[in-house]
């Protein structure tokens, strides 16, 4: 363990890139231990658990240009929060020397992130608890006129009952109450980072925990569906657009000249590395699920776990030409299935995605994805086995999915019966590469119809439409 005061930055830095085993530093109010890195900004920023005089605390490290600066700006906006009793950990001490500075803050015990706790699937009355409890904290921050402007869920501890904000680099304060429609847009992105599946239940708890302000009451569903459509658009630009073509927390990102490699970080093995470095022989060892001009689909084994690889074809040189100055199908369904990912809409999960270069053009590429034993929707209707309830049944979960791409405003692209997989958990979307999310209202709304219509006619010859899904049909193109 080093026990050695910090004389420069570089041992932070790298016990942050490795923190396995303590460090001790020296403080003018006794000695710091890191144990756990939480955060690390790479030249900028380090938050992590510590010890401090013998009590769990955290630790957050500013370095890097304008240090000071931001180190003063979060002190006094504790502070402030706390002196307008607003729930936020006790600033216990903070300490500068010459090339940084350091916070310590209370750290909240038996308390867990609001951002784990809503996509866990959780209770509904625990459910409206919490997210009630944020709501009004979010409210009393506005009314108080503090713009929280990135309230990531993340940023919120609960425990019994009570719910902390821990983040506040990126709050401002304004002389009075904050602005109508900055509250709506700062709360909306609150909002925007729930599930898609729970938008008509948090709209219900929003309702609740409005009820007593009059300058909210003219607030109606389709409006704030709209302003989550906003800033969803907003997050997929941020967090989609930005990083999943690019090294990061999340992702590992591989270039060469005649190669381009995307990969969940937290999957990707040695054994998947080794594996992905020939796609080909992956595919001809596996067992082949469709082989056709554009695409090739097999069932690969990686270490003993199944996969889909999917391998998108160029079919003649002029195709390679045209294709080749594009963003691949494999990087295009690579974003759409994180994009849909990201709003908990179900889909396949999408691992990692190769694609082969020749200097600046794009050839073929391939997409590895989650391998999900269930039949697609045309099995369900096709197949003998299933009986009329249980082809009733499905009817209404297909519907209920298509309902998210709907309270979206996104189109698929190709949504004929064959893209939609069936598991006992409910239906999900398989091939993206045709999917839109950053349509105007009335292009979505043109391109959903043919979605529908293309979906209405993808059934066995014995039908002209399903039968099962036509009254649904209807309700997915009423304008709401």
């Amino acid at each position: 363990m080093n026990k050695e005061p910090l004389n420069t930055l570089s041992e932070l830095e790298n016990w942050a890139k490795n923190p396995a085993e303590a460090l001790e530093l020296a403080g003018n109010q006794g000695t710091l231990q890191l144990d756990t890195c939480l955060r690390h900004l790479p030249s900028k920023r380090l938050t992590c658990r510590a010890i401090w005089q013998d009590k769990p605390v955290i630790a957050k490290f500013f370095y890097g240009r304008g240090f000071n600066g931001l180190l003063i700006k979060e002190a006094l906006m504790l502070q402030a929060l706390k002196k307008s009793s607003i729930n936020v950990p006790e600033l216990l001490h903070s300490e500068k020397q010459a090339d940084y500075g350091v916070l310590i803050i209370q750290y909240i015990e038996q308390a867990h992130t609001l951002s784990s706790f809503f996509w866990s699937q959780p209770e509904q009355l625990e459910f409206e608890a919490r997210l009630l409890a944020v709501t009004r904290l979010m409210l009393t921050c506005q009314q108080a006129g503090f713009d929280i402007k990135d309230p990531h869920l993340d940023n919120f501890l609960y425990r019994q009952g009570d719910v902390y904000l821990i983040d506040t680099g990126d709050i401002g304060k304004k002389t009075g109450q904050l602005r109508h429609q900055s509250a709506v847009q700062n709360l909306a992105l609150l909002y925007a980072q729930l599930p898609v599946t729970l938008d008509q239940q948090a709209f219900q708890v929003l309702i609740k925990g409005l009820k007593d302000l009059p300058e909210w009451q003219g607030l109606n569903e389709q409006s704030w569906q709209q302003a989550l459509i906003r800033q969803r658009r907003w997050r997929q630009k941020k967090f989609i657009d930005k990083k999943v073509f690019r090294s990061c927390t999340a992702y590992i990102c591989e270039r060469t000249n005649s190669r381009f490699l995307m990969a969940k970080r937290g999957v990707y093995s040695k054994e998947m590395a080794l594996a992905l470095t020939n796609p080909d022989e992956l595919i001809n060892k596996g067992k082949l699920l469709k082989k056709g001009g554009t695409a090739t689909v097999a069932r690969v084994d990686i270490d003993g776990q199944a996969y889909v690889l999917k391998r998108y074809n160029i079919k003649k040189p002029i195709h390679s030409i045209i294709r080749g100055l594009k963003w691949s199908r494999a990087a295009v369904s690579w974003r759409n299935g994180l994009l849909l990912e990201m709003l908990g809409i179900p889909t396949a999960q999408s691992y990692a995605m190769i694609e082969e270069r020749w200097g600046l053009l794009r050839r073929r590429s391939y997409l590895l994805s989650e391998y999900i034993d269930a039949p697609h929707a045309w099995d369900i209707y096709e197949d003998e086995q299933y009986d009329e309830e249980s082809k009733t049944q499905w009817a209404k979960k297909i519907y209920a999915l298509f309902l998210l791409l709907k309270r979206s405003q996104i189109s698929h692209g190709d949504l004929k019966a064959q893209n939609i997989l069936c598991p006992v958990e409910g239906p999900l979307f398989i091939d993206l590469d045709g999917l839109n999310s950053e349509q105007s209202a009335g292009a979505y709304w043109r391109q959903f119809k043919k979605d529908i219509g293309r979906f209405d006619i993808s059934w066995p010859t014995k039908w002209k439409a399903n039968p099962y899904f036509s009254a649904f049909s209807d309700k997915l193109l009423a304008d709401d």
